[in-house]
């Protein structure tokens, strides 16, 4: 009966009005989040319930293995200008034992269009056509052999930070494969990954690898300091085919003098998070620097390689109410490079926050129950800057990551919004009463989307019926 159930839903569509989809809502829920001097919230899947560590109940140590599996039915169909539909079907496993864990799902289906709140498959053939078979595929196997290392690899997404967006790296791009590895002692945590990513220009595929190492610390039960720093980089500098830089793989070493040592023209990004817990409510704060030079941002010059971001965000929870308050800025050109195998990106899409660079948002979002049923209220704004496709000369202003920064039109005088400047508003909410017995979740959204600048001015209102599963919630712990 269960999966005649699963069949039905997944043969009804999601009806959808509007020129743009309403963004996929993430809980703002995280008062059940482990509070001790271990925990380190900011880096998420935290996968480390395989060997207790996380639960509070010590006694549950050693009790037997678990595994489950499930379907995963999905659908979406709409109308804006045209009418698309999105329809695939798959499953998903998911073991636990004491000291291995693994989480894996498939999904295969057909979609015409591609969104902007899509999840992207790890291997997309092409970007932006009329249609495509398309695979989604992810596996995570963790190892926590102690209470202070863990070990894991697979397939899948990171998220960095506590925000609803990451300026690091968010879990909207797509999966790829990584090998990962935390080491857990005292209030500290460190913790090192490596991921293989690609790109699919207009000739052909190009492979790039990406080597990551943070450190943070818990200065006290309710004051979290963590230091990121990654590079990215290609197999092959032109006619050299260098593989994996060895030099990468070194634990302890700055990536930045390393870069300089091995003569390459990688691509290095630092940053900073910090976040402040004050009873039922958290203060928290993001910093990325691609690149910068003190001189100018002192004398104000607004000198295009001053790239940079910023996060400043609060959210908590009272009563019954969760709430979040974000802001988000990223400088032109920030995660951008000469081409698509040296910026921050895979497979078509910013791995930091989904707009890339050159704009600035602000988020504000309110979420309840209601006996059974669950309410979120989102309220968003945006300013973005976009490159003039007319332009024959290609010129880049700094919001595509994709678009060489060396065809920019000046060299001072960059400021956010530049280019072709546009501001969207979206508000809306959602009504969904979730299945226990199927893991599935019934919803309704509505809205509106007005868009003025620049460009054409619209206003879309925005209706959505629909259904989805909830055997995959993102950031999760698990």
């Amino acid at each position: 009966m269960r999966v005649l159930l699963y069949i039905a839903m997944f043969l009804l569509p999601e009806i959808v009005f509007g020129q743009a989809g309403i963004a996929a809502l993430t809980d703002s829920t995280w008062s059940n989040l482990p509070s001790n001097e271990r925990f380190h919230s900011a880096i998420q899947p935290a996968v480390r319930q395989a060997y207790n560590w996380i639960k509070t109940d010590s006694s549950s140590k050693g009790k037997s293995r678990r595994f489950s599996i499930g379907l995963i039915p999905e659908a979406f169909a709409s109308y804006d200008t045209s009418f698309n539909y999105r329809a695939a079907i798959g499953f998903t496993a998911e073991y636990e034992g004491e000291k291995w864990y693994n989480r894996t799902s498939f999904a295969s289906g057909w979609s015409t269009r591609e969104r902007s709140n899509q999840t992207h498959p790890a291997y997309l053939p092409t970007h932006q056509h009329a249609g495509y078979l398309y695979n989604d595929i992810r596996t995570r196997f963790g190892y926590t052999p102690n209470e202070m290392l863990h070990v894991s690899f697979g397939i899948d997404n990171q998220f960095f930070g506590e925000g609803y967006r990451s300026l690091i790296q968010g879990d909207q791009v797509a999966p790829n494969p990584f090998a990962q590895m935390r080491v857990n002692f005292w209030r500290l945590e460190y913790g090192l990954m490596y991921q293989f990513l690609n790109e699919l220009d207009s000739t052909d595929r190009i492979w790039k690898f990406n080597a990551s190492h943070y450190l943070s610390w818990n200065a006290t039960k309710n004051w979290n300091i963590s230091f990121y720093e990654t590079v990215l980089f290609q197999p092959s500098d032109g006619t050299y085919k260098r593989g994996f830089e060895v030099e990468y793989l070194n634990p302890i070493v700055f990536f930045r003098p390393q870069e300089y040592s091995v003569g390459s023209s990688d691509n290095v990004l630092l940053a900073f998070h910090s976040s402040y817990k004050i009873r039922q409510h958290k203060v928290y704060f993001q910093l990325s620097l691609d690149e910068f030079f003190l001189q100018e941002i002192r004398n104000r010059t607004k000198w295009w390689a001053n790239k940079y971001g910023a996060q400043l965000g609060v959210k908590g929870h009272f009563k019954r109410f969760n709430y979040r308050v974000e802001g988000n800025v990223v400088r032109p050109y920030t995660y951008s490079h000469i081409n698509y195998g040296q910026n921050v990106g895979n497979v078509g899409q910013p791995m930091g926050h989904t707009l890339g660079s050159n704009f600035a948002e602000l988020i504000a979002m309110v979420d309840f129950n209601i006996k059974k049923f669950h309410v979120k209220t989102y309220a968003v704004f945006q300013l973005k800057g976009f490159d003039d496709t007319s332009d024959s000369l290609n010129l880049s202003w700094g919001g595509n990551i994709y678009s060489n920064y060396l065809n920019r039109p000046k060299e001072y005088g960059n400021t956010i919004g530049q280019g072709i400047t546009q501001r969207f508003l979206q508000v809306g909410g959602e009504l969904s009463y979730t299945i226990e017995a199927l893991r599935l979740q019934t919803y309704l959204q509505a809205g509106i989307n007005y868009s003025w600048g620049e460009m054409a001015t619209r206003f879309d209102p925005m209706l959505c019926i629909g259904f989805r599963t909830t055997l995959f919630v993102p950031r999760r712990l698990f």
